[in-house]
């Protein structure tokens, strides 16, 4: 019996499968240095732990409410109120496993079979992903040169079965923050064709050279009401195992949310909610020092690989993207897949190719790992091209 359509439309996860090779090597005894890794190497703060256990501790272990605890939720929408500038209250909030699972959520909620969805590429692996599970269709557009949004590419992408702009900012894989004038301008198209616009901003902390990060929500009322905010506590404040996201939207769409999740898994983990609300309250000076250091290691390995790839100097989450295409032909090789497999083999360094992301030619390599592992990392590439 052949499993669903539906399924086998859909592409494994890059990501997850290089993971897994890896491990296989490790478990093997060599040495692999992982600039593949979409996670910051800090520690989850002890405030955020200690609240983690307390609740534990409480009995705060049994079913809540679908949508969120209350306080988590008004808390969220104190923050996004005050950071910027948004008219928002508990009900425009949901909690969910993660952003990967809010998105999913979203596109269940939004689409019908055949409904397209604009992504500018490159992409994070999972956009196109979760809209083909809801029966959607994922209508690719190129960016500029420098990896910003090229308007008149997305209005021409538009058709009658648009239902939505995704925007993803700052951005994974390319580390491109959005300007202002382009996010004006997306919104002014969502106006104009009845679209919604899905803002996954969960690198929002993460920006560096006072590049402000920009909530799409908050250039307008209009805006607000069109726009699908996704955010996550798992790169702002290293909570990556808690899986806590989070969305907020005009409450008569996380009602429908809320209604999808009720019968999928019920609330979010009870206790982990506990832990995201410490983050929320503990000191500011906390995630600027992991930003501060970031930024240290962004320009060290921005100078370290610049002198091997062409590249933008990446000014949010924590991704280089350089071109590689020079080298692909110079080692004789067929792609930027089996390029990341000759680093990988060859000098024992995973980073993901770029083809993961809708983009060949370039590479993805992560800059969340220690400064001496990244100096080491560009040693043993540079000693095998």
């Amino acid at each position: 019996m052949k499993n669903s359509k539906r399924v086998n439309k859909i592409e494994p996860s890059k990501s997850i499968s290089l993971s897994a090779k890896i491990a296989e090597l490790k478990a093997l005894g060599v040495d692999i240095i992982g600039l593949n890794v979409g996670e910051p190497d800090f520690q989850t703060p002890s405030e955020i732990i200690q609240a983690t256990i307390k609740a534990l501790e409480e009995n705060k272990t049994r079913y809540s409410l679908v949508q969120g605890l209350n306080e988590l939720r008004t808390k969220i929408s104190c923050y996004l109120n005050e950071k910027y500038q948004l008219n928002s209250d508990k009900e425009n909030i949901f909690i969910g496993n993660g952003s990967k699972h809010i998105l999913y959520l979203i596109f269940q909620t939004l689409l019908d079979v055949g409904d397209e969805v604009i992504i500018p590429t490159p992409y994070w692996v999972t956009f196109p992903e979760s809209v083909k599970l809801a029966g959607g269709e994922p209508v690719f557009v190129e960016t500029n040169a420098n990896f910003q949004l090229n308007i008149e590419n997305i209005r021409k992408a538009i058709t009658k079965r648009t239902k939505a702009i995704l925007i993803n900012t700052p951005n994974n894989p390319t580390g491109a923050v959005y300007v202002k004038e382009d996010l004006l301008k997306v919104v002014e198209l969502a106006i104009e064709f009845d679209l919604k616009i899905i803002a996954d901003e969960a690198y929002e902390i993460l920006t560096y050279d006072n590049s402000d990060h920009i909530s799409i929500a908050s250039l307008s009322d209009e805006a607000f009401k069109l726009t699908l905010s996704v955010q996550s506590f798992s790169k702002s404040f290293c909570m990556t195992g808690f899986r806590i996201g989070y969305l907020c939207a005009e409450n008569d769409f996380i009602q429908d949310v809320n209604k999808l999740q009720g019968h999928l898994s019920g609330n979010n983990c009870t206790f982990s909610q506990y832990g995201a609300l410490a983050a929320l309250e503990m000191n500011p000076s906390i995630v600027k020092g992991m930003v501060n250091e970031l930024q240290q290691r962004r320009d060290l390995a921005y100078n370290l690989f610049n002198e091997l790839f062409p590249m933008e100097i990446p000014t949010g989450a924590f991704y280089l993207f350089p071109n590689v295409e020079d080298y692909i032909k110079k080692l004789k090789l067929k792609n930027c897949e089996e390029f990341a497999l000759y680093i990988l083999e060859k000098a024992n360094v995973a980073i993901l190719p770029g083809s993961a992301f809708g983009k060949h030619g370039h590479i993805r390599i992560s800059f969340a790992q220690s400064s001496e592992e990244i100096q080491e990392a560009y040693n043993r590439i540079k000693g095998v091209l």
